[in-house]
């Protein structure tokens, strides 16, 4: 048997040589000897695509990315803080408010040489907000929504690649909603076109870039659902907005809604939320409405507009039966204002206006549109039916009274015949203030309707009026205990009773919230 063993091992040697060769070459083995039969691919290992997209829908994908990568660095996350300062009233007692326990035994105690004085330490209360913007020129201009600098005592502006930047408000239009602020760098910034927002039909696509909820550079895809002719939003009443399914939540407004060419083509600026957050319904001012009012904002701060001095209603087909008009349409005239510019240009009671600067005025909404877009000191011809015959007339635009000249409608006098509208508003401590009226309220949200005084209109950084604790929109009603119901009352009070070196106590309403603002200058 033994003299077998090397034949043996050579066998073996064969067999196990030929095993190898066929383990090193299993797939071309496997491939020769058992067609279709492969490994699975390892996991993550790359195969072919289950379903090949349409053309069409990979050239959509790649439109969006373009627009995205060449507009997203022109978006900016807009950070507020709105700084509000309130006066500690002295007490050694407390009504077992955990908050005044805590500020009592940890730190907080006001200080017994204010206490002695009568009153205690100023303390501050920061309120952060967030928002959107798109910059639409390359020195650095934002385009935002007004209601996203509103009040805001600090800006800081967040570009895409992280820098960030201290905002400065250049201009605010509360009746547009829209607003300017502007920040300086070493270089020009990215912006984005504006397009033309009346080009825009039902069923475009749309994007929106914005911070919702803070989350900045979020790009969002839907289309234009609808154009709201009249829409009322928080008790403003705003026209033609853009209404789009492309997700906007808090944190976008301010910033762009963009067509497939990366136009801005309007501003996001509310959303319909029973719920609180998206529910498929959003808003956008159109463009167009942002480039009437860009230039004044920019070069005046606030929106310069037109008026005619009339009161209107629709004309319905009653109404166009006994005015002598063959169809519905054009504005009525209710009544003419005395010495305004309708009355000069012998517009009387019961005309009905139904052309203005060449262009047909079928509502009352496209009269007042066409009048708030021509320039002050412009004469325009317009037309107007006078007991069913056609009347031309001449109409020289003139500034709406009491427009205020700090960017959110300066407030007229109302009833004080002292005041003219030139003198609508008034200096004091470095700010701006005015007599409260119905203007102001709708400007401020201001729902008090017997509240009366005088309301802050603007206030400088660096004003002893922001030095005391007054913002835009306060509304003070007494100082030293002395009511003053308009600007007049201020400015006897100014002769006798303030003088900020020996102390004042001012009576502000902030928001529905009535407290005792007080001041002492050290100079």
């Amino acid at each position: 048997m033994s003299r077998y063993k090397p034949f043996f091992s050579k066998v073996l040697a064969v067999i196990l040589l030929s095993c190898s060769v066929l383990y090193a070459d299993q797939a071309g083995w496997l491939d020769r000897f058992m067609p279709g039969k492969k490994d699975k691919p390892a996991v993550g290992e790359a195969t072919k695509p289950l379903v090949e997209p349409p053309q069409e829908a990979i050239s959509l994908q790649n439109s969006f990315a373009k627009v995205v990568e060449a507009v997203k660095p022109a978006v900016v996350n807009i950070a507020t803080v709105q700084i509000t300062r309130v006066q500690n009233q002295p007490h050694e007692f407390f009504y077992g408010d955990p908050e005044e326990f805590f500020h009592r035994f940890f730190g907080d105690e006001p200080d017994r040489q204010s206490q002695r004085k009568g009153r205690g330490p100023a303390r501050e209360f920061r309120a952060e907000g967030t928002g959107s913007g798109v910059i639409i020129d390359p020195d650095g201009f934002i385009l935002t929504n007004n209601h996203v600098v509103q009040g805001a005592d600090q800006l800081t502006v967040t570009m895409g690649d992280g820098k960030s930047f201290k905002g400065k408000v250049v201009g605010t239009d509360p009746r547009t909603d829209l607003a300017v602020i502007r920040i300086k760098g070493s270089s020009p910034f990215p912006f984005a076109p504006l397009g033309d927002s009346s080009q825009t039909k039902i069923g475009d696509w749309a994007l929106a870039i914005g911070s919702p909820f803070g989350l900045e550079q979020t790009v969002t895809a839907g289309i234009i659902s609808a154009i709201r002719q009249s829409l009322n939003i928080e008790g403003r009443a705003f026209r033609n907005l853009l209404q789009t399914d492309a997700a906007i939540n808090r944190g976008n407004s301010g910033g762009p809604l963009l067509n497939l060419r990366g136009e801005v083509v309007g501003i996001n600026t509310a959303i319909y939320a029973p719920t609180g957050v998206f529910s498929g319904i959003g808003f956008a001012i159109p463009v167009n409405d942002a480039k009437i009012v860009l230039k004044d904002l920019i070069e005046k701060g606030y929106v310069e507009r037109s008026w005619l001095g009339v009161e209107i209603a629709e004309v319905d087909d009653v109404i166009a039966g006994q005015f002598g008009l063959k169809q519905a349409g054009g504005a009525l005239v209710n009544q003419v204002i005395a010495d305004s510019p309708a009355a000069k240009a012998g517009i009387k009671r019961g005309d009905v206006i139904v052309e203005f600067d060449g262009k047909k005025t079928a509502t009352i909404q496209a009269l007042q549109d066409l009048v708030s877009a021509t320039p002050p000191g412009r004469s325009v011809k317009a037309m107007v039916v006078r007991d069913g015959k056609p009347v031309p007339v001449t109409i020289r635009t003139a500034v709406m009274p009491g427009q205020r000249a700090d960017g959110s409608g300066q407030p007229d006098t109302g009833n004080d015949a002292e005041e003219t509208p030139t003198a609508a508003t008034a200096a004091w401590l470095g700010a701006k203030v005015a007599t409260l009226n119905a203007r102001s309220r709708d400007a401020y949200n201001i729902e008090d309707g017997k509240l009366t005084g005088i309301v802050v209109v603007n206030v400088p950084p660096e004003s002893v009026a922001a030095d005391a604790g007054l913002a835009e929109g306060d509304v003070i009603q007494a100082i030293n205990r002395i009511k003053v119901a308009a600007i007049s009352d201020l400015k006897k009070l100014e002769k006798n009773a303030i003088d900020p070196r020996k102390g004042m106590v001012m009576d502000v309403v902030r928001r529905g919230r009535s407290f005792y603002l007080s001041y002492k200058s050290l100079q």
